[in-house]
């Protein structure tokens, strides 16, 4: 793939990966939670009703030591993406992308808290407006390896408030119409 003429914009593109640091980012970004991680998870839970609200008394944080994190392979095509860039900034007509690199994307992951609200969903991008570009990892890969690519709303994550907007990678960086648009439309 020559992904300098996918998009039709590059405001930030980064340096691309190795072949060692591909190799480490694929052996890693999918390992069970550490306990540092789990902790880090628990000490941001706060109780979101006040005291005196009625629903206060049945809040139950939430335990991440039950997540389950993807052990699927990432698309080939996305693979190839990170040699030419690792993360960065693009546009396609209206569509944006603010790729993770492969040192955020497991980071974002957690910090949103994606294996809580959408169980098999692995986030790799965002689009500027707080939409999340996510691969829906609940079924395997089709023949080609890809996984359909949902868009989400950060504030509403959950697989019942997003849309499949691509069927694979370059499907998702080849459309032009912004994520918001797709989403609300």
């Amino acid at each position: 793939m020559i992904w300098s003429s996918t998009f039709s914009s590059s405001y930030q593109q980064q340096p691309g990966l190795s072949a060692a640091e591909l190799e480490s980012f694929t052996a890693g970004w999918h390992l069970p939670l550490t306990e540092s991680e789990r902790q880090e998870i628990v000490s941001r839970q706060r109780n979101p009703f006040p005291a005196a609200h009625p629903l206060h008394a049945q809040y139950t944080p939430f335990d991440p030591g039950l997540w389950s994190i993807p052990q699927m392979p990432l698309p080939a095509s996305y693979l190839d993406f990170l040699r030419y860039s690792d993360g960065g900034e693009f546009g396609n007509g209206d569509r944006y992308f603010q790729f993770f690199s492969a040192g955020e994307l497991r980071a974002m992951m957690l910090a949103y808290e994606f294996p809580e609200y959408m169980p098999g969903a692995v986030p790799f991008a965002m689009d500027g407006s707080g939409n999340h570009y996510i691969w829906d990892m609940r079924s395997p890969a089709d023949s080609e390896g890809e996984y359909p690519i949902r868009v989400s709303h950060s504030g509403s994550l959950g697989y019942e408030d997003s849309i499949v907007i691509a069927g694979s990678f370059l499907e998702l960086c080849s459309g032009t119409t912004a994520a918001d648009d797709e989403l609300n439309g």
